[in-house]
């Protein structure tokens, strides 16, 4: 009986530990916002990777077309200055998947992400124009799971 218990507490621990998030980048000054009377929307925002030597995060923008009804769209490989990291932004039934990456060899990638609800993207009824913005927290870590 101690066998068995023993065995069931270990798998019990095991399995939080696959299921734990571990922050990989932390991500401040986040904004999000389609530009009223224009056809832009601008992603903006500063990402440092805790637990390393970094001690300055670096800015990541992307001025991107709007999508035709106002909402913020997609962006792929957009850029960060004076670094190597990417980010993307995926529009899905949620709201809005949120990825950063960076090389770490030449063959692979360290990939970690943000769900934005669609519960912080608010929609502005302007004249002549519907644009959206993003209200959620401007900090916010990126994890991936274990």
């Amino acid at each position: 009986m101690k066998f068995s218990a023993a065995t069931l507490f270990a798998a019990a621990a095991s399995a939080a530990v696959i299921g734990r998030q571990s922050a990989v980048y932390s991500v401040s000054q986040f904004s999000a916002a389609c530009i009223t009377h224009s056809t832009q929307c601008l992603y903006s925002f500063n990402v440092i990777q805790p637990g390393t030597m970094e001690t300055q995060g670096v800015n990541c923008t992307a001025l991107v077309p709007a999508n035709t009804d106002g909402t913020l769209p997609d962006v792929e490989e957009g850029t960060c200055s004076q670094s190597s990291r990417t980010f993307s932004v995926e529009r899905n039934t949620d709201g809005l998947f949120f990825s950063v990456s960076q090389p770490v060899t030449p063959s692979s990638n360290q990939t970690a992400s943000h769900e934005i609800s669609n519960g912080e993207l608010v929609m502005s009824f302007q004249p002549n124009a519907n644009v959206q913005r993003y209200v959620g927290p401007t900090s916010f870590d990126l994890v991936y799971y274990l």
